[in-house]
């Protein structure tokens, strides 16, 4: 049982997890361009390696009780750096949750709704993420812990019922073009993995083990998703390749006895993964406002966060080489660098040169 405001690291991760595999769920055509189908199966090791490696910056802010947030080293050094601090990691937040909104409709209107309009239900899913997050992290929390374990059946349900379709000949060795393409790659995965700067204001409101958390959630997503890209080539083979979104025509294959077209519930509850994702992102960011600015109205910073998602998707949508460059280019990994890498690693810097000069001026006055 854990504390009134507060979240289990179980339950944590399991929000971050869902969070994640939706945009593995999404994976397009555009991002597999310069992904051999070898390498996707091999994926999870760079993968996790790497988001290991970008997790110790995080690490070092937050502390070895795992008790501070990124506010409490920008305070230290001064109330502009935590106003700068707070205004970018809340417009990175922004651009995670509106990517994985140009997502969501690029599914929808491809597979679910061919060729409608979903403006209309883009924002439908915005106000539900903005009522959902202004129940608190311990709502979305709950909700990511029962979206997981229906994720889970449902990926046990498929992997199932399309095994005797299973043909090892459709398999591709990996590194057939080297290892630097799977390095690469495993990098791009990781960048993908913008929830972990969320630890940076939400890690005193996690009661358990972080670290141990952390390892857990990047291995077990790491391995999912390898499993599922291979499951794919074994089973749909060439004709995956030719398919926008791999997992949904896999689904699309799964029956069992009478039980067949099973991939409308499934999509829903990927629907559901999208809503988690959109209110964790929303929360994320307006914890990381409140860190830097005073804020009287929650309500309206979700609105807020909320309108500014609709407005990137508003300029994203519809325009599929836009986004595609977006998503095979490095703005993704830019992004991830500076905000999971850099700038926790600039921050702790500033912190421990303003505490060494603080103490020195102390040994000066005695």
């Amino acid at each position: 049982m854990t504390a009134r405001g507060t979240v289990s690291a179980f339950q944590f991760f399991c929000t971050l997890f869902v969070c994640r595999v939706i945009a593995l769920f999404t994976f397009i055509i555009t991002d597999r361009e310069r992904f051999p189908p070898g390498d996707r199966m091999a994926v999870f090791l760079p993968f996790f390696l790497m988001g290991l490696l970008a997790a110790v910056p995080v690490m070092l802010v937050i502390g070895p009780k795992e008790d501070r947030t990124v506010f409490t080293l920008t305070h230290a050094i001064s109330p502009t750096a935590a106003k700068v601090t707070a205004a970018l990691y809340a417009l990175g937040a922004v651009w995670s949750a509106a990517l994985s909104t140009v997502r969501f409709e690029l599914f929808m209107s491809t597979v679910m709704f061919s060729g409608a309009q979903m403006l209309w239900l883009i924002v439908l899913l915005l106000a539900s993420a903005v009522w959902i997050a202004g129940r608190g992290l311990e709502a979305i929390a709950r909700m990511s812990v029962a979206v997981a374990a229906l994720l889970a059946v449902s990926l046990v349900y498929v992997a199932a019922t399309t095994a005797k379709d299973f043909d090892p000949a459709n398999l591709e060795l990996p590194l057939q073009n080297g290892a630097l393409p799977l390095l690469q790659n495993g990098f791009s995965a990781a960048a993908r993995t913008g929830e972990l700067a969320s630890l940076l204001v939400l890690a005193p409101r996690i009661k358990g083990g972080i670290k141990k958390g952390l390892f857990f959630w990047l291995l077990v997503f790491g391995v999912t998703g390898s499993a599922i890209y291979t499951l794919i080539l074994g089973v749909t083979g060439a004709y995956g390749e030719r398919q926008m979104f791999q997992l949904y025509a896999l689904t699309v294959l799964s029956k069992i006895g009478v039980i067949e077209r099973l991939d409308s519930l499934i999509c829903a509850i990927w629907v559901l993964c999208s809503l988690v994702r959109l209110s964790f992102h929303l929360t994320a960011g307006a914890r990381f406002l409140e860190g830097g600015f005073r804020i009287k109205h929650r309500a309206a910073v979700y609105c807020g966060l909320a309108a500014a998602v609709l407005a990137i998707y508003a300029a994203l949508s519809g325009r599929i080489e836009v986004f595609a460059e977006i998503v095979g280019g490095g703005v993704n990994a830019t992004v991830f660098t500076a905000l999971a890498i850099i700038l926790p690693l600039l921050i702790t810097a500033g912190y421990l040169r303003k505490k060494a000069k603080t103490k020195r001026a102390m040994r000066s006055e005695k």
